[in-house]
């Protein structure tokens, strides 16, 4: 017969411990989960709300990258963009993720190919700030030195003939050299090129290398992650862009995917409606549908990001915006973007326009 003393006793012992556990969770996610640097957002709270539940909250803790893989990619994004302050940032969380001293270096030397040298000169600036700080030598301890190949295999033999330099630089030194260099696998320079394509816009890279980072390990599943990682990086449009490019790589590779939206990297299409559409362009009493109007019209114009611009365009004339608002904004926009962006709005316009059968604007 059971003792209701012992059984007492037992349930209270799995008590603490299921207590004790809770205690070790709690705390390994909220070290997951750094506090935001002092003042970093008190201008603008919303901003640290989504900062604390999404990015951290939520895109940092889903399982399908580990914290490595998120590390790598955020630091090599972040390079990408010259995103100074966050790169320092995601340099010393990597550190804490296990990405070594001279993994953060060849993460360096890997992205300047595809985001160009300042962007290297820069990440290599921040990362050497970030080893003083916390008392690592200053040259990577392991990193190996350099060895040209000698007659090499050519990846792409008859690309930029207009440009030999450029043909030769391509093949015997990115992917005859850089591509081969042991301190990364191939998995995680496909993840960082595939990463940082994402965040560039740069669609035709984007295409190959989600080819080749299937044929290097990398999951469709993995890559619909980073797609959705990257997105709070380098902006929604940037993700929206790669969903629609990747689905055409996997469908050509007859891959399984889902109907929705978004099928090649499905959490995106439930963060666009709910964060993005329903939560922040429903905060109205902050900003009205017109004004978020004008503020992402600007935004996409100065990034040159087409598909999206058209969309925001519609929404515009939807919000309220008339055309002769969206042609001024156009003009004040390009004076701090460039013509290049500006002509590529204005006949992007137009062509909304015609669609909608609506007149050009006045001319002023």
């Amino acid at each position: 017969m059971p003792n209701p003393r012992r059984s007492s006793i037992h349930r209270s012992s799995l008590n603490v411990l299921s207590a004790i556990l809770a205690l070790i969770f709690c705390s390994v996610s909220v070290a997951q989960q750094p506090g935001p640097p002092p003042g970093a957002y008190d201008a603008a709270p919303y901003l640290g709300q989504i900062r604390n539940t999404y990015v951290y909250g939520d895109i940092w803790e889903r399982p399908g990258l580990s914290a490595r893989d998120r590390s790598m990619i955020t630091v090599a994004v972040n390079q990408a963009l010259y995103a100074t302050y966050e790169l320092r940032l995601h340099m010393e969380r990597a550190l804490d993720n296990g990405i070594t001293q001279d993994e953060i270096a060849e993460i360096i030397a890997h992205t300047l190919w595809y985001s160009g040298f300042p962007t290297g000169v820069n990440a290599a600036r921040v990362a050497a700030e970030v080893f003083a700080e916390r008392g690592l030598p200053a040259s990577p301890p392991n990193t190996s030195d350099r060895q040209a190949p000698t007659n090499p295999e050519l990846e792409f033999p008859g690309a930029y003939n207009q440009t030999p330099y450029l043909r030769d630089l391509l093949n015997q030194v990115l992917y005859a050299e850089t591509w081969t260099r042991e301190e990364l696998s191939p998995r995680d320079r496909s993840m960082i090129t595939v990463a940082v394509g994402i965040a560039l816009y740069a669609s035709s890279e984007v295409r190959y290398h989600v080819g080749r980072a299937l044929d290097n390990g990398v999951t469709q599943e993995e890559i619909g992650e980073v797609i959705t990682h990257v997105a709070f990086y380098s902006g929604f449009p940037t993700a929206v862009n790669a969903a629609r490019v990747i689905a055409g790589v996997f469908e050509s590779k007859g891959l399984p995917m889902g109907d929705g939206r978004f099928p090649a990297a499905p959490y995106l299409d439930e963060l666009i409606t709910g964060l993005v559409f329903e939560e922040t362009w429903g905060r109205e009493q902050q900003l009205s549908a017109r004004d978020r109007s004008l503020a992402t019209i600007a935004v996409t114009l100065s990034n040159y990001q087409t598909d999206q611009l058209r969309v925001h365009l519609n929404r515009g004339l939807d919000n309220g915006l008339t055309t002769e608002e969206i042609s001024e904004l156009i003009a004040q926009v390009t004076l701090y973007a460039g013509f290049p962006f500006g002509v590529n709005a204005s006949r992007t316009f137009a062509e909304v326009l015609q669609e909608r059968g609506m007149p050009l604007p006045d001319q002023d």
